[in-house]
């Protein structure tokens, strides 16, 4: 595995778990006497933007065939 797979197996996992807990924590705003606050889900927002963007920054390149 190369370092350009590496990285973008290592972004697609930070994304998914910082995904999750922006999922879970999004309900709790709403919720009266929630103590979440709110630049903590937008600072996980920005979070799981930056990893996509990396995701498809490093994405594996896919192999072009010629079909005759």
């Amino acid at each position: 595995m190369n370092r350009r797979e590496l990285l973008f197996v290592v972004s697609l996992v930070s994304m998914a778990v910082s995904s999750a807990v922006l999922i879970l924590l999004i309900p709790l705003l709403f919720r009266p006497g929630g103590q979440v606050d709110v630049w903590l889900v937008g600072s996980l927002a920005v979070l799981v933007v930056a990893l996509a963007a990396g995701a498809r920054r490093w994405r594996p390149l896919t192999p072009v065939f010629n079909d005759r």
